[in-house]
């Protein structure tokens, strides 16, 4: 990876410096800060931004699900009503399993 690329996906991956970058992956930042200029990129690195960038794009799409002003008209539920209507359902379903083995039992 060359040194532009490097910039270039700090920059998509909003990343500030390779302190925070160090921080996120957990590597001291002596480590980091090496990369570039005393050590190559890591074959990996680019993956990790990868990663790091598709992470803040769901984030923001989650981000956009709980904003009512940003809703699709057409779409009336957001991701609360189907959390509560699973719930629901998984509810159903093991009241229905409880009847199952109460019939099976009933029927030795």
């Amino acid at each position: 990876m060359t040194k532009e690329k490097f910039k270039s996906l700090m920059s998509e991956a909003e990343v500030k410096n390779k302190k925070e970058l160090a921080e996120l992956l957990g590597l001291p930042y002596g480590s980091v800060n090496n990369w570039g200029s005393s050590k190559n990129y890591p074959v990996w690195l680019k993956n990790v931004f990868a990663f790091i960038i598709k992470a803040k794009k769901y984030d923001e799409a989650l981000k956009k699900g709980f904003d009512e002003s940003e809703k699709p008209q057409e779409c009336p539920l957001n991701v609360e009503a189907l959390s509560l209507e699973n719930a629901r359902l998984r509810e159903e379903c093991e009241k229905y399993e409880a009847l199952k083995r109460a019939l099976k039992e009933a029927l030795k």
